[in-house]
C-alpha cells in the first residue's frame, strides 16, 4: 500500500518544466470530493459540466497512475482508432507544449503514435456522470484533460485554458471530443479509515 501511495503522489502534479511555487498557485492538500462538488467547481469556472468523467474507484486511480495517466494538469490525445498520440516531441518536454499542439491539430494525423497507452485502456478506469458519455462515438481526435479541485489556479491556467483552445479548434471544423478527467479522491469509493489516514485525506 505504501509503495502504491508513493507512486500515485509522485505522479499527481506535473505542472511545468520549472519548479512552481505551489502555494502561490493555490494548490491545496487533496480532500474527499464527490460528483456534485466537482460540478459546482466547474460551473463556478464557466466550464461545461456535461463533459466530466471520474475514476471508478481507488484501484482504478492506482492503475491509471501506474500506467502514467495521472499527471495533473495534463492532456492525453487519441486518434479515431484509439491510438495514443503524445504531444511531447521528446521525453523532456512538459505540458507547456500543449497549447501549441492544440493550435496545430490540423497536423494531428501526422503525429507519431505511442503504443504505451490506448483509449480503451484509459476508458476502462473511468465512469461518466452520464452513463452514455464514455460510449459516445469518438471524434477524429479524443482528448482527456486531467484536473483536480486541489490543483487551484493550475486548473485555470492550464486545463481550463486547453478546453477553450479545443472549443476554438471545433469551431474551425476539427472533429474533436474532449473530456474533463477529474482526479480527486471520491466519496463514492468508500475509502476505509486506514486508506484515508494513509492518503492524508478526510
Amino acid at each position: 500500500m505504501k509503495k502504491l501511495l508513493i507512486t500515485i503522489f509522485s505522479a499527481l502534479l506535473f505542472v511545468s518544466c520549472k519548479t512552481v511555487l505551489l502555494k502561490v498557485k493555490g494548490v491545496k492538500d487533496p480532500k474527499i470530493e464527490n460528483y456534485s462538488s466537482a460540478k459546482k467547481y466547474l460551473h463556478k469556472n464557466d466550464m461545461d459540466t456535461t463533459r466530466v468523467v471520474y475514476f471508478k474507484d481507488f484501484y482504478s486511480l492506482a492503475q491509471a497512475s501506474k500506467k502514467k495517466y495521472l499527471q495533473i494538469p495534463d492532456t492525453y490525445f487519441f486518434d479515431r482508432n484509439g491510438n495514443f498520440v503524445d504531444y511531447r516531441k521528446s521525453a523532456t518536454d512538459c505540458n507547456a507544449k500543449v497549447d501549441g499542439f492544440i493550435q496545430d491539430l490540423n497536423a494531428f494525423s501526422e503525429a507519431k503514435k505511442d503504443s504505451t497507452k490506448n483509449l480503451t485502456e484509459l476508458k476502462s478506469f473511468l465512469v461518466g456522470s452520464d452513463k452514455k458519455l464514455l460510449s459516445e462515438k469518438p471524434g477524429e481526435i479524443t482528448v482527456f484533460i486531467t484536473w483536480a479541485r486541489y490543483a487551484g489556479a493550475l486548473n485555470k491556467e492550464k486545463a481550463f485554458d486547453w478546453v477553450k483552445l479545443l472549443e476554438q479548434a471545433k469551431q474551425k471544423g476539427i472533429s474533436v471530443n474532449y473530456y474533463l478527467l477529474n482526479c480527486d479522491f471520491q466519496e463514492s469509493w468508500n475509502l476505509t479509515k486506514e486508506q484515508k489516514e494513509a492518503l492524508g485525506v478526510n
